[in-house]
């Protein structure tokens, strides 16, 4: 794929994503420090592929790593940080699964690396019919 056709693709996903309900921050070219203080999901360009994945706001990050970093690994928001990890990835998985998009997931870890769709739903500005 062309890098037009890999930023198109990333659009694609984002509008899609936006259409199933999911807020979208600004697009990063990477994930930053913003996107994580607010968390939610990030489309992404790396590696000339289009990647997906979830982040827990920064207070449920920051403090889930607190506790794994003081040894607390079984403490109530270090469950409760892995419950929304797996229940968005699942979540996310299932949206663009449904919108038609080939998924692979990491071999380890969350997120989905996103191959071109088997559709010609509408691109970002376009109305859906």
């Amino acid at each position: 794929m062309t890098t037009s056709n890999i930023e198109e693709l990333a659009e694609r996903v984002r509008f899609d994503l936006e259409s199933a309900g999911l807020l979208q921050p600004p697009p990063p070219a990477l994930p930053s420090a913003d996107d994580e203080a607010q968390g939610g999901p990030v489309v992404y360009i790396e590696d000339g592929q289009v990647h997906v994945d979830w982040l827990c706001h920064a207070r449920l990050n920051d403090a889930s790593l607190d506790m794994v970093e003081a040894g607390r690994d079984e403490d109530d928001v270090v469950r409760r940080y892995e419950a929304v990890r797996v229940a968005m990835h699942t979540a996310l998985g299932a949206i663009l699964h449904g919108f038609g998009y080939r998924l692979d997931a990491p071999h380890f870890g969350y997120g989905y690396t996103i191959r071109p769709a088997h559709h010609d739903f509408p691109t970002a500005g376009q109305e859906l019919s």
